[in-house]
């Protein structure tokens, strides 16, 4: 069934259940019906098997009794009688029954209560048959039958099929035909949900469905579509503004290449001013090298192509490597680096991702803080997971600035600018701390430094 549209599957479980429920009903109350009509039958019976017997009572003799009851039932509208002796012997019988032969029955002396039961007579057709044993007069066990025919019956059980035959199939095609307006009814706001959605493209990204009741299905459904369409118009303005910036920093180094190249096949130079030019090109291809790396390793951390190698890591140790590597540079520049105690704790990680996060913080920090200023690195354990500072008294950022430190190719301010970086290097700390699991937070004061706090989940000393 799931090559039909929804609609019309609906429709068939409507229909479905509805010809279960008329099915269920209709054999309840035909049932019960003919249960009813039953019972009317029987107790028609039995009233005249009472008249019977107030009569028998009137006889002390047999004689007297069969002469009397000759007169009044032997033919008796469509009822029709017999009375047996001991022995099973007629001893009375209605004209109908003269050449009938009934089912065998108990003898009077045994049999207890009234029995009734169906009789197919041949020719004749089916009857209704009840048994009663009683003593006359003079205590002398008799067996009493009284028969009447079905067809009354039957024929009033047949109506009532037939009607219920009749009405069933229409009451089925009612049922389709109002579960599929109703089905209509219901999927209506689905089919203006797909118009809708088919007018939101690329470069429609701004258009978001209309939520009629954000209570029910469909407008919860409405509500999630907006909220995707919401994340993917983030996801492309990101990546419109990725790609643009990408093309401004590798135009740069691009055009200064060229610019250099150009000028010096312009006119004759000398070696020294060759010399120079070869020092500019080295440079900028240095530095458009890095970009293309950087971009590689975002687009790879993106798509999940370089995946997490996960492995217990010492992080204390992996930082202790990094400032090792930083102290000379911060003694070139007279930066004091203080320098906590770290946690020997380890994280599930990648020891190279980590201590590329480390190198990306610290050499941010050198390269903002000025001459006498001071970084500090310290580490602790908090809860369950390892905390790592890393702040200096560099130039600082703006309040404006810190909530886009972490996107691509961002620059805070002018002054940032005189550092000549690609923009990505804390885009891809940010990156590599989210496949660690963990997070990365910035807090600065324009003038006064920068303070970089550093998140892990620590492994848990059982795994390791």
């Amino acid at each position: 069934m799931n090559w039909f549209s929804i609609r019309w599957r609906i429709t068939a479980y409507f229909a479905s259940f509805m010809l279960l429920t008329v099915s269920c009903l209709s054999v309840w109350v035909l049932w019960r019906v003919h249960a009813h009509l039953l019972e009317r039958a029987d107790l028609a019976l039995v009233e005249e098997m009472d008249e019977l017997i107030e009569e028998l009572q009137y006889f002390d003799d047999q004689e007297t009794l069969i002469a009397g009851l000759d007169r009044r039932y032997k033919v008796h509208s469509h009822f029709y009688f017999q009375i047996l002796n001991e022995e099973l012997i007629p001893i009375f019988e209605s004209r109908f029954l003269s050449n009938i032969e009934l089912p065998p029955a108990e003898t009077p002396s045994q049999m207890r209560g009234t029995r009734f039961m169906n009789v197919d007579l041949p020719a004749l057709g089916s009857y209704r048959l009840v048994n009663m044993a009683i003593r006359d007069s003079n205590s002398t066990p008799l067996l009493l039958r009284a028969l009447s025919s079905r067809e009354d019956l039957d024929q009033d059980f047949e109506s009532y099929l037939w009607m219920f035959l009749t009405v069933g199939p229409l009451m089925v095609i009612a049922s389709i035909v109002s579960g599929y307006l109703l089905s209509g009814r219901l999927l209506s706001p689905l089919k203006k949900m797909n118009s809708d959605v088919k007018f939101i493209t690329a470069d429609r990204l701004d258009e978001r469905l209309t939520v009629v009741n954000p209570k029910d299905e469909i407008g919860e459904l409405a509500a999630s579509l907006n909220q995707t369409f919401d994340r993917l118009e983030t996801s492309m303005d990101a990546i419109r503004r990725f790609t643009s910036d990408a093309a401004h920093e590798l135009r740069s180094p691009i055009a200064v290449l060229r610019t250099e190249a150009e000028i010096a096949l312009r006119n004759p130079r000398s070696i020294e001013e060759y010399k120079q030019v070869l020092e500019v090109t080295l440079e900028e291809a240095k530095r458009l090298g890095t970009i293309v790396d950087q971009l590689l390793t975002l687009s790879r951390h993106d798509a999940g192509v370089q995946r997490l190698v996960a492995e217990e890591v010492p992080v204390g140790a992996v930082l202790q490597d990094v400032i090792a590597r930083f102290e000379s540079t911060a003694k070139a520049k007279f930066i004091r680096l203080e320098v906590g105690i770290f946690p020997d704790n380890f994280v599930q990680g990648n020891d190279v991702w980590l201590s590329q996060i480390f190198y990306n913080l610290l050499d941010n920090a050198c390269k903002f803080t000025a001459s006498g200023g001071t970084i500090r690195v310290q580490g602790r354990v908090v809860d369950e997971s390892i905390e790592f500072q890393i702040s200096d008294s560099g130039i600082g950022i703006a309040p404006e600035h810190l909530p886009f430190v972490f996107e691509r190719f961002y620059r805070a301010d002018d002054a940032r600018e005189h550092h000549r970086g690609t923009g990505l290097g804390l885009a891809i700390c940010k990156s590599i701390v989210e496949a660690h699991s963990g997070s990365l937070e910035v807090e600065s004061e324009l003038g006064r430094g920068t303070m970089f706090l550093l998140r892990l989940p620590i492994l848990q000393s059982g795994l390791h």
